[in-house]
Protein backbone atom coordinates (compact mmCIF):
# COMPACT_ATOMS: atom_id res chain seq x y z
CA UNK A 1 0.00 0.00 0.00
CA UNK A 2 0.95 3.32 -1.07
CA UNK A 3 1.96 6.46 1.92
CA UNK A 4 -1.39 8.70 0.93
CA UNK A 5 0.38 12.11 1.40
CA UNK A 6 -1.30 15.86 1.47
CA UNK A 7 0.20 19.07 1.27
CA UNK A 8 -0.47 22.77 1.96
CA UNK A 9 1.57 25.81 1.18
CA UNK A 10 0.17 29.51 0.43
CA UNK A 11 3.20 29.90 -2.26
CA UNK A 12 2.15 27.88 -5.70
CA UNK A 13 5.77 26.85 -6.54
CA UNK A 14 7.05 25.65 -3.81
CA UNK A 15 3.13 23.62 -3.59
CA UNK A 16 3.42 22.48 -6.70
CA UNK A 17 7.29 21.29 -6.18
CA UNK A 18 6.28 18.68 -3.36
CA UNK A 19 3.27 18.15 -5.40
CA UNK A 20 5.03 16.48 -8.33
CA UNK A 21 7.94 14.91 -6.06
CA UNK A 22 5.19 12.76 -4.28
CA UNK A 23 3.74 12.01 -8.02
CA UNK A 24 6.79 10.61 -9.01
CA UNK A 25 7.60 8.43 -5.99
CA UNK A 26 6.18 5.49 -6.78
CA UNK A 27 5.67 4.23 -3.03
CA UNK A 28 3.76 7.36 -2.12
CA UNK A 29 0.28 8.58 -3.53
CA UNK A 30 -0.51 12.26 -3.53
CA UNK A 31 -4.09 12.75 -2.47
CA UNK A 32 -4.77 16.20 -2.57
CA UNK A 33 -3.36 19.98 -1.62
CA UNK A 34 -4.15 23.80 0.00
CA UNK A 35 -3.36 26.83 -0.15
CA UNK A 36 -4.35 27.74 2.97
CA UNK A 37 -4.32 26.12 6.81
CA UNK A 38 -8.22 26.90 6.97
CA UNK A 39 -8.81 25.15 3.46
CA UNK A 40 -5.76 22.35 4.54
CA UNK A 41 -7.72 21.37 7.58
CA UNK A 42 -11.31 20.88 5.86
CA UNK A 43 -9.81 18.96 3.09
CA UNK A 44 -7.83 16.73 5.97
CA UNK A 45 -10.82 16.09 7.77
CA UNK A 46 -12.38 14.28 4.76
CA UNK A 47 -9.40 12.93 3.39
CA UNK A 48 -7.81 11.53 6.17
CA UNK A 49 -4.01 10.86 4.44
CA UNK A 50 -1.44 8.99 5.92
CA UNK A 51 0.67 12.21 5.97
CA UNK A 52 0.48 15.76 5.98
CA UNK A 53 2.95 17.79 5.30
CA UNK A 54 1.81 21.64 5.58
CA UNK A 55 3.57 24.96 5.89
CA UNK A 56 4.10 26.93 9.12
CA UNK A 57 2.67 30.02 7.99
CA UNK A 58 -0.45 30.49 5.90
CA UNK A 59 -3.38 32.69 5.56
CA UNK A 60 -6.45 31.88 8.32
CA UNK A 61 -4.54 29.39 9.71
CA UNK A 62 -0.96 28.26 10.07
CA UNK A 63 -0.29 24.74 9.18
CA UNK A 64 0.59 24.11 13.19
CA UNK A 65 -2.62 25.20 14.63
CA UNK A 66 -4.23 23.66 12.17
CA UNK A 67 -2.83 20.29 13.13
CA UNK A 68 -2.59 21.21 16.54
CA UNK A 69 -6.59 20.99 16.23
CA UNK A 70 -6.92 17.60 13.66
CA UNK A 71 -4.36 16.11 16.33
CA UNK A 72 -7.13 17.02 19.36
CA UNK A 73 -9.66 15.73 17.21
CA UNK A 74 -7.83 12.01 17.06
CA UNK A 75 -6.70 12.05 13.70
CA UNK A 76 -4.67 9.02 12.49
CA UNK A 77 -2.70 11.86 10.13
CA UNK A 78 0.54 12.59 11.13
CA UNK A 79 2.02 15.47 9.89
CA UNK A 80 5.33 17.35 8.63
CA UNK A 81 5.99 20.79 9.59
CA UNK A 82 7.60 23.04 6.96
CA UNK A 83 9.15 26.48 7.86
CA UNK A 84 11.52 28.45 6.60
CA UNK A 85 13.39 29.94 10.28
CA UNK A 86 14.74 28.11 12.67
CA UNK A 87 12.87 29.43 15.33
CA UNK A 88 12.84 27.69 18.79
CA UNK A 89 9.60 28.50 19.98
CA UNK A 90 7.62 26.93 16.59
CA UNK A 91 9.70 23.89 17.66
CA UNK A 92 8.83 23.99 21.22
CA UNK A 93 5.38 24.49 20.08
CA UNK A 94 4.94 21.76 17.21
CA UNK A 95 6.55 19.50 19.87
CA UNK A 96 3.99 20.12 22.13
CA UNK A 97 1.21 19.40 19.98
CA UNK A 98 2.53 15.93 18.99
CA UNK A 99 3.80 16.57 15.44
CA UNK A 100 6.69 14.03 14.66
CA UNK A 101 8.11 15.54 11.32
CA UNK A 102 9.95 19.07 11.13
CA UNK A 103 12.09 20.32 8.20
CA UNK A 104 13.50 23.61 6.52
CA UNK A 105 11.74 24.59 3.13
CA UNK A 106 15.73 24.34 1.99
CA UNK A 107 15.57 20.62 2.75
CA UNK A 108 16.19 17.89 0.16
CA UNK A 109 14.21 15.96 -1.87
CA UNK A 110 15.69 12.45 -0.56
CA UNK A 111 15.20 14.74 3.42
CA UNK A 112 11.20 15.64 2.48
CA UNK A 113 10.98 11.69 1.79
CA UNK A 114 13.05 10.38 4.47
CA UNK A 115 10.99 12.76 6.57
CA UNK A 116 7.37 11.18 4.95
CA UNK A 117 8.63 7.50 5.44
CA UNK A 118 9.81 8.05 9.19
CA UNK A 119 6.41 9.65 9.98
CA UNK A 120 4.24 7.09 8.53
CA UNK A 121 5.61 4.66 10.55
CA UNK A 122 5.17 7.01 13.73
CA UNK A 123 8.68 7.51 14.12
CA UNK A 124 10.01 11.53 14.60
CA UNK A 125 12.09 12.78 11.85
CA UNK A 126 13.81 16.05 12.40
CA UNK A 127 15.87 18.10 9.63
CA UNK A 128 19.73 17.95 10.78
CA UNK A 129 19.69 21.61 11.33
CA UNK A 130 17.13 21.77 13.53
CA UNK A 131 18.31 18.63 16.05
CA UNK A 132 20.25 21.62 18.49
CA UNK A 133 16.80 22.71 19.15
CA UNK A 134 15.77 19.41 19.76
CA UNK A 135 18.38 18.85 22.53
CA UNK A 136 18.15 22.62 23.89
CA UNK A 137 13.80 21.01 24.45
CA UNK A 138 15.36 17.98 25.98
CA UNK A 139 17.68 19.50 28.23
CA UNK A 140 15.39 21.64 29.90
CA UNK A 141 13.02 18.99 30.49
CA UNK A 142 16.09 17.29 32.31
CA UNK A 143 16.34 20.30 34.43
CA UNK A 144 12.33 20.34 34.96
CA UNK A 145 12.43 16.80 36.16
CA UNK A 146 15.94 17.16 38.12
CA UNK A 147 13.89 20.16 40.19
CA UNK A 148 11.20 17.15 41.84
CA UNK A 149 11.24 14.86 44.55
CA UNK A 150 10.65 11.22 43.66
CA UNK A 151 7.75 11.01 45.78
CA UNK A 152 6.21 14.66 43.52
CA UNK A 153 7.17 12.13 40.35
CA UNK A 154 5.31 9.32 41.48
CA UNK A 155 2.54 11.90 41.80
CA UNK A 156 2.88 13.12 38.24
CA UNK A 157 2.75 9.85 37.02
CA UNK A 158 -0.90 9.10 38.80
CA UNK A 159 -2.11 12.70 37.34
CA UNK A 160 -0.69 11.50 33.99
CA UNK A 161 -3.14 8.52 34.46
CA UNK A 162 -5.97 11.02 35.20
CA UNK A 163 -5.94 9.97 38.93
CA UNK A 164 -8.42 12.31 40.90
CA UNK A 165 -6.60 13.52 43.86
CA UNK A 166 -9.03 11.35 45.98
CA UNK A 167 -7.76 8.28 44.16
CA UNK A 168 -4.10 9.11 44.47
CA UNK A 169 -4.61 9.83 48.59
CA UNK A 170 -5.67 6.25 48.42
CA UNK A 171 -3.50 4.73 46.45
CA UNK A 172 -0.25 6.45 48.16
CA UNK A 173 -2.09 6.15 51.90
CA UNK A 174 -1.78 9.93 52.43
CA UNK A 175 -4.73 12.77 52.61
CA UNK A 176 -6.59 14.25 49.85
CA UNK A 177 -5.31 17.97 51.52
CA UNK A 178 -1.49 16.26 51.83
CA UNK A 179 -2.20 15.89 47.80
CA UNK A 180 -3.30 18.70 47.17
CA UNK A 181 -0.14 20.64 48.73
CA UNK A 182 1.93 18.59 46.44
CA UNK A 183 -0.08 19.62 43.11
CA UNK A 184 0.87 23.19 44.02
CA UNK A 185 4.34 22.73 44.75
CA UNK A 186 4.70 20.97 41.47
CA UNK A 187 2.51 23.52 39.60
CA UNK A 188 5.19 25.96 41.01
CA UNK A 189 8.37 24.24 40.07
CA UNK A 190 7.06 23.60 36.49
CA UNK A 191 6.29 27.22 36.65
CA UNK A 192 2.06 26.28 35.26
CA UNK A 193 -0.03 29.83 36.79
CA UNK A 194 -3.46 29.47 37.52
CA UNK A 195 -4.44 27.97 34.18
CA UNK A 196 -7.30 25.32 35.25
CA UNK A 197 -6.28 21.52 34.84
CA UNK A 198 -2.57 23.45 34.38
CA UNK A 199 -0.95 20.34 35.71
CA UNK A 200 -3.22 17.58 34.12
CA UNK A 201 -2.35 19.03 30.81
CA UNK A 202 1.28 19.02 31.46
CA UNK A 203 1.63 15.25 32.78
CA UNK A 204 -0.34 14.11 29.65
CA UNK A 205 1.90 16.25 27.45
CA UNK A 206 4.89 14.16 29.45
CA UNK A 207 3.31 11.21 29.92
CA UNK A 208 5.79 9.40 28.18
CA UNK A 209 8.49 10.76 29.73
CA UNK A 210 6.98 9.72 33.38
CA UNK A 211 5.53 6.22 32.50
Amino acid sequence: MPITVFNADDHPILRKGITDLLKETTEMEWVGSAADGKEALEKLRGLKPDVAILDIEMPHMSGLDAARTLIEEGTRTQFILLTLFKDESFFKNAIKAGIKGYLLKESSEKEILDCIRSVAQGRAYVNPSLTQYLLNQNNTEDNIFRQLTDHEINILKLIARQKTTAEIADMLFISPKTVSNHRTKISKKLELGGEQNALLKWAIEHRDRLL
